[in-house]
């Protein structure tokens, strides 16, 4: 019996195929892995996190997410009043209580990885 962290076939998923949602100033592209799932958001210079909300939701993100950004820049603002920028080439893990928007001219893309829930 192999164990779990043992391969036992090789699967190759191409985000441009991958399960779509549209954004307001954006879309998203997810992938299940093996023990993962991998997200490409690509969002526009104009997108900030309170156009995509509808109003119901708290004005800060509450869920933890682990991103990488590929190109563009990240503007993120904490809870507590924290701010910074999150550049391209950068891996960064942002606790609950966030929210987000696009700095300058550049589209931003990142890629946010989520463990999958597993049997």
């Amino acid at each position: 019996m192999a164990d779990s962290t043992t391969v036992d076939e090789l699967v190759v998923t191409k985000l441009s195929e991958a399960t779509s949602t549209a954004l307001g100033a954006g879309r998203t592209e997810s992938v299940e892995l093996r023990s993962v799932s991998v997200t490409r958001a690509t969002l526009e210079p104009v997108w900030g996190a309170e156009a995509d909300r509808d109003g119901t939701e708290p004005d800060y993100c509450q869920n933890a997410h682990d991103i990488y950004v590929v190109s563009g820049t990240l503007g993120l603002e904490l809870d507590d009043g924290a701010r910074t920028e999150i550049a391209a080439g950068c891996a960064a893990t942002i606790p609950p209580g966030h929210r987000g928007w696009t700095v300058g001219d550049e589209r931003l893309v990142y890629l946010e990885f989520d463990p999958s829930e597993q049997p």
